[in-house]
C-alpha cells in the first residue's frame, strides 16, 4: 500500500525529471535500518527552473523529512533529520564539507509546539529558516506558500481541497505516467475524510481540454467509432473552419473506419 510519504517523494521524483538533480527514497542511512524520507542528489543535467518555495538554494546533497496533515513536525523529527544527515555523510559523502547539504523539514501545517520551542525566522510565506545546532533548516509549511503555478506541486500536498484542485490543474507533470499518483493521492484524500468536490475523473476531462487544441484533427479523432465520426459530419456547423487540408485528413480516416481498412 502506498503511504503519503511515498506518494510526496514519487511526486518530488516527477518535478525533478529533467534536470540534474535525482530523488531518492526511503534512503537507508545506516547499518541498522533507518530510513530517509527523501534524498535529492546533484547530478548532471539541466538546472532547475522556477523552484517551489525554499527550494531555491538546492546543495548537491539535499535531506529532507516529510510529514502529512495527519501528521506533527516536533522537535524529535528535526533531531531525527540531523541524526540522518551526520549517517548519509559519513556513508556516501565523508569528504564532502558541510556547506554542500541541505537539510529541509516539510510538513502540511504549522508546527505549532515546534514554534514555541526555537525561533522560526520567517523568508517568505510558508518558509521558514530554522537554525539549529550551528546548521541551517529549511522549514516549508505547504498550507501557507503562496498560491502560484510555482507552487503547484505543494499545493498538491495541501490536504485542503481548494488548494488541492488549484494545484493539480497548474502542476505540470514531467513523466507520461503519472496518473496513478495522482490517483492514488485523490483517492487518500477521500479515505482522509477531506471532501474533493474536484475528483480525479474532473481533472482529466480538464487536462483533455486544455491540449484538444494542441493536437491535429487525426489525434483528435483517434478511437472514435466510424458511427460517431459520420454523426459529427451530418452537422456542417461542426466542419465549418477547418482548412483543406484537415477536411482531406477527416475524409481519408472516414474511409478507413467504413471500409474496415487499418
Amino acid at each position: 500500500m502506498i503511504n503519503w510519504h511515498r506518494l510526496f517523494g514519487l511526486a518530488l521524483e516527477d518535478y525533478f525529471t529533467g534536470t540534474r538533480y535525482s530523488v531518492e527514497m526511503e534512503k537507508d542511512v545506516a547499518r541498522k535500518r533507518q530510513v530517509l524520507d527523501v534524498v535529492i542528489v546533484r547530478g548532471t543535467g539541466e538546472p532547475l527552473t522556477d523552484p517551489c518555495d525554499g527550494l531555491e538554494d538546492l546543495r548537491p546533497h539535499n535531506l529532507l523529512t516529510y510529514k502529512s496533515g495527519q501528521e506533527s513536525l516536533d522537535a524529535w523529527a528535526i533531531e531525527e533529520l540531523i541524526g540522518h544527515y551526520v549517517n548519509y555523510r559519513k556513508a556516501f559523502a565523508p569528504r564532502e564539507p558541510a556547506a554542500r547539504f541541505g537539510l529541509y523539514a516539510v510538513t502540511t501545517r504549522r508546527p505549532r509546539g515546534l514554534a514555541e520551542q526555537v525561533a522560526l525566522e520567517p523568508v517568505k510565506p510558508g518558509v521558514y529558516r530554522l537554525p539549529i545546532l550551528g546548521r541551517t533548516i529549511t522549514l516549508i509549511v505547504l498550507r501557507e506558500v503562496a498560491p502560484c503555478p510555482r507552487n503547484a506541486l505543494w499545493e498538491i500536498f495541501s490536504f485542503e481541497a481548494a488548494k488541492v484542485a488549484a494545484g493539480a490543474g497548474m502542476y505540470h507533470w514531467r513523466q507520461d505516467d503519472h496518473f496513478p499518483i495522482l490517483e492514488e493521492i485523490y483517492r487518500r484524500y477521500r479515505e482522509a475524510g477531506i471532501p474533493m468536490s474536484y475528483t480525479f475523473q474532473d481533472f482529466r476531462r480538464d487536462l483533455a481540454r486544455e491540449t484538444l487544441p494542441e493536437l491535429t484533427p487525426e489525434e483528435r479523432l483517434r478511437g472514435l467509432p466510424p458511427e460517431d465520426l459520420v454523426r459529427g459530419l451530418r452537422t456542417e456547423g461542426r466542419l465549418r473552419g477547418l482548412s483543406d487540408e484537415d477536411l482531406a485528413q477527416l475524409k481519408d480516416l472516414l474511409e478507413r473506419g467504413t471500409s474496415g481498412r487499418p
